[in-house]
């Protein structure tokens, strides 16, 4: 609703004016008889517009206007009198009347126009208190921006001129605002020119090359960089952008353009090239593995040693976020190794396992030191790497043998003597008593006994082979196909679905398999079906052995792979899980007793790889 101020010394046309005007419901008319009173009234009360009488006692129309132009310079003001004389039309205007409205005529034709104008006025004066507003908004960002700001209008004309390119240039904003005639290029080229926000306007390829050499578009962004030999009486490289300015309408109305000295910054840039251009030799020439990546993972530099060994161009790594493959179980060590690395401690060590293009695993020793800036935020790591898988395996070896020599020493101590103390026994008895109604059962003991200590020998003799050569990549189809011709099968449907997968254990890998098929079929009973497959997960593969023999009791699904359990030998499910022991896989029965055996082998991730 637009609220009317009316200030007539006729009372009866101030009713009829009122009537006509609310009629609608679109204004709301305060009728005031007095100018002066009208004067105390806009103090104390905000009006959309005034209309105002001329010819008025104590003071006319054009004195109201000009003491309400004196403390309401927006207000909009309407001159509605029965004079029609031409010095008070152009006094009116003069003062800043809005509109001149001469009563007579038809009174409907009359109050229609004045209704008219004064939607006109009003709706003028709020485009033009929205431009202000907005414009103002747009000043004060502009002023805040902290790089060197400025705008023009399409005519070229300076309409903002912030705070920092008024440091830079020593140019106030007050001299600057509402200069055209390439005015604002005169502060960095001493002399009136196109600049950057001028190619928003028109195009120009030579103004491109001249000033700037290379100039970047995103869209409606120009983006460049020139040389300026007089700017502060020093060279000085300037950074610019500029881009356009868009009414409601989204008509181009302006641009703007930000400007940055960048000048200490490219003096330290080319620094770093000349030093890094020193040592690069000697960095490339380096076997370790050496990077240097930004917080997100970008890498910023990579040594020729560091992107052969991930098999990768170099010029594919700087510039991405290549991450090598991680074991999944690694993940949370890695993370927490960066997490330590704080402004008191910048340098950690970590040894960790990576998977290599061609799936193979291999282990991993880096050194890395976090950069912080001024402010305590980490900027760049710098880390320093190194291939330690034989190591690792030496190390793993040697634990081995060492296990190994401590099993072997008390079978031999233990098991071997505890037979050799029960064939003494027996051999005594025999001695004393050589007539003895029993020496044929002394005899079938002794024979035990030596069988005993022959088997003991043999599991020393297949033990001694585990770990003695490094693992290999095995193609499980081909494996389980000589393991099952091993075997009689006639009387077994076989269904083997592994598809072409490779997996990375000892080479007595083949024994595992032969140990598990050799134990279904022993000790299954009635096993009429052997199925073999493979299934995928999030951590790694399984290689399912399933029969449908009697199963394996609950009670028996862990100590069956104890070493002497069992009828046999008691060695075959022991040796298979040491042998997967090596390269980190492992062996479970997860079968239901009653209704067959299920013997599930673990590979981790690295430790498998498809062959199609």
């Amino acid at each position: 609703m637009i609220e009317v101020l009316l200030v007539d010394d006729e009372a009866a046309l101030l009713d009829v004016t009122k009537i006509f005007m609310e009629k609608d419901g679109s204004m709301k008319i305060t009728a005031i008889l007095s100018a002066k009173e009208a004067l105390d009234l806009i103090n104390t009360r905000e009006f959309d517009v005034i209309v105002s009488d001329y010819e008025m006692p104590q003071m006319n129309g054009i004195d109201f206007l000009r003491e309400v132009r004196a403390s309401h310079p927006l207000i909009p003001f309407i001159i509605f009198t029965g004079r029609g004389r031409e010095h008070v039309i152009i006094d009116a205007l003069n003062l800043g009347a809005d509109f001149y409205l001469q009563k007579g005529g038809h009174p409907r034709s009359q109050f229609a126009d004045l209704k008219n104008m004064i939607e006109q006025a009003v709706s003028r004066k709020r485009a033009e208190m929205a431009l202000r507003m907005s414009e103002r908004r747009l000043s004060d960002i502009i002023n805040f921006l902290p790089d060197a700001t400025f705008a023009i209008d399409r005519e070229g004309r300076v309409i903002a001129w912030n705070r920092s390119i008024e440091e830079m240039t020593g140019i106030p904003g007050e001299e600057m605002l509402g200069r055209g005639d390439y005015e604002y290029a005169l502060p960095f080229y001493s002399e009136r020119r196109p600049i950057l926000i001028d190619l928003i306007f028109e195009s120009s390829d030579e103004i491109a090359k001249r000033y700037y050499g290379v100039i970047h578009k995103k869209g409606d962004l120009l983006i460049g960089e020139t040389d300026l030999p007089v700017l502060g009486g020093q060279r000085t490289i300037l950074w610019g952008k500029a881009s356009p300015l868009y009414d409601d309408q989204g008509n181009k109305t302006g641009a703007i353009e930000s400007i940055r000295d960048v000048t200490d910054r490219r003096r330290i840039e080319e620094a770093l090239r000349e030093s890094e251009a020193r040592y690069k030799g000697i960095i490339d020439t380096q076997e370790e593995l050496i990077s240097r990546t930004l917080p997100d993972g970008t890498h910023i530099f990579a040594n020729p040693a560091y992107c052969r060994y991930y098999e990768k161009p170099c010029d594919e790594i700087l510039g991405s976020r290549f991450r090598p493959r991680i074991p999944h179980e690694e993940h949370s060590l890695i993370r927490k190794h960066f997490a330590s690395l704080t402004r008191e401690n910048p340098v950690a060590y970590i040894q960790h396992r990576v998977i290599l293009p061609d799936g193979e695993v291999h282990w991993q020793s880096w050194t890395d030191q976090a950069i912080f800036n001024e402010k305590g935020e980490i900027v760049e790591y710098q880390s320093v790497g190194r291939d330690i898988t034989e190591m690792i395996l030496a190390e793993e070896t040697g634990e081995m043998a060492k296990r190994k020599l401590t099993l072997l020493s008390r079978i031999t101590r233990h098991d071997i003597l505890n037979q050799i103390t029960i064939l003494k026994f027996f051999l005594d008895q025999a001695r004393e008593e050589p007539d003895h109604t029993d020496i044929g059962d002394f005899i079938v003991k002794l024979d035990r006994v030596a069988k005993n200590i022959e088997s003991q020998i043999a599991f020393t003799r297949e033990y001694e082979d585990i770990g003695v050569k490094v693992p290999v990549w095995q193609n499980v189809r081909e494996v389980l196909s000589k393991v099952l011709q091993s075997f009689e099968l006639s009387s077994v449907s076989v269904r083997c679905d592994v598809g072409p997968v490779e997996v990375f254990a000892d080479p007595l890998l083949e024994r595992v398999f032969f140990n598990i098929v050799e134990n279904a079929l022993r000790h299954g009973k009635h096993v009429t079906s052997l199925s073999i497959s493979v299934t995928m997960s999030s951590y790694g593969l399984i290689l399912n052995f399933e029969d449908d023999g009697v199963g394996i009791p609950h009670e028996e699904k862990e100590i069956i792979f104890d070493k002497g359990y069992g009828s046999g030998s008691g060695f075959g499910l022991f040796l298979a899980r040491e042998i997967l022991d090596i390269t980190g896989s492992s062996i479970l029965e997860t079968g239901e007793p009653g209704s067959g055996a299920r013997f599930e082998i673990f590979f981790p991730l690295g430790s498998f790889r498809n062959r199609s």
